[in-house]
């Protein structure tokens, strides 16, 4: 059997530990294909990926990986679970019969996600605390650590959707190096304006050269025009804007002079930086419930990238996927990609790097 494996990334940036892992990837288990679904210009905790998706691919592609999708923003801006949901779903529907993550501990991972999906999905929720820490009082129940081990919970949210769909995919994990620099570190020492040549591959310092870096503070002037401009009535109909949030917005937005002082300023126990995070970046592109759910209800495959041995798994694939196989945006692609575009085009008023109109799959080789 074929051996095609897959897995889940945001590189942000690409970096040496993220080298090193596709490396123990086909150095362990040696697939004959090698798939990433990585997420496009935005990331899980509501930020901007430091560089587009575009050098993101070509450092990757460069790096081992055959075929490199994109996980849409409707996923890769949410929790954990819907992150996992997303990602496990455009892998089945790519075919993959093993997927593998990292882990920082050896873990029974189908073992503790059988146990956990056997506990009601409904728990005691301590509104005194936010719900990352209720959510890892249950997990502390079996022997996972929520705030410590993050690749960890990702990995346990993989299997249980696995698990849920009963899609015909093995697990298998790489143990993660503790001893390297972190992405959020180099996303330090980027912001800082310090070296980080030491930290990620040749191929990605490149990529630094072409590809302007971007942070959220760049874009803090755009959100407080939005949020000023709009009405609390208009806030409210924004996605995961609850209990009042709007309020708090139209409050807070007034005595904050960058982002950072902005999320200082609306930061509770309810919730945690990373929901407030997602929530401005929502508010910032006018995203609705509706936008989400279309991108839920037809789901499509994006092609960012590919090598030789991509390329001819392309061809195989194209007369078996039963969704949408998109290597150019055109006209019809517009209304599939509606939600990509509008957050593509929010992120082109700082950088002004066009992400989908004429762009074409990054092939190894070409820039």
């Amino acid at each position: 059997m074929t051996k095609i494996y897959g897995f889940i990334a945001e590189f942000n940036p690409f970096h040496n530990g993220h080298k090193l892992f596709i490396d123990e990837i086909k150095k362990k288990y040696h697939p004959d294909v090698l798939i990433a679904v990585v997420s496009g210009n935005f990331v899980q905790r509501g930020d901007f990926a430091i560089v587009d998706k575009w050098s993101r691919t070509s450092a990757a592609i460069s790096s081992g990986v055959d075929l490199v999708v994109e996980l849409p923003f409707a996923y890769a801006v949410e929790p954990a679970n819907l992150f996992a949901k997303g990602g496990i779903r455009l892998l089945n529907e790519l075919g993959i019969n093993s997927l593998v993550f990292g882990t920082e501990t050896d873990l029974n991972f189908k073992s503790v996600a059988n146990q956990l999906l056997q506990t009601s999905s409904e728990f005691d929720q301590d509104y005194s605390h936010s719900y990352a820490s209720n959510l890892n009082n249950l997990y502390k129940n079996t022997s996972l650590d929520v705030f410590d081990n993050p690749n960890q919970l990702l990995g346990l949210n993989y299997v249980q959707d696995i698990l849920l769909n009963d899609y015909n995919i093995d697990v298998k994990t790489i143990l993660r190096d503790s001893n390297g620099t972190s992405a959020t570190e180099i996303r330090n020492k980027i912001n800082n304006g310090e070296d980080i040549s030491n930290s990620i591959p040749d191929i990605m310092s490149s990529q630094f050269n072409t590809s302007k870096s971007v942070f959220w503070n760049d874009y803090f002037d755009y959100l407080k025009y939005k949020i000023q401009s709009s009405t609390a009535l208009e806030l409210h109909q924004i996605y995961q804007m609850v209990e009042g949030l709007e309020y708090k917005f139209i409050k807070e937005i007034n005595h904050s002079d960058n982002f950072d002082d902005f999320l200082n300023n609306i930061k509770s126990k309810r919730y945690t930086r990373a929901r407030l995070r997602r929530l401005t970046l929502y508010t910032l592109m006018n995203v609705k419930k509706s936008e989400i759910d279309f991108v839920y209800q037809n789901p499509y495959l994006r092609i960012l990238g590919f090598d030789e041995i991509g390329k001819q798994y392309l061809k195989t694939l194209k007369k078996n996927v039963e969704i949408p196989l998109i290597t150019r945006v055109g006209k019809k692609e517009s209304e599939l990609l509606s939600l990509e575009l509008k957050a593509d085009r929010i992120r082109e008023l700082v950088n002004n790097e066009e992400q989908d109109f004429g762009r074409i799959p990054i092939m190894k080789g070409e820039s």
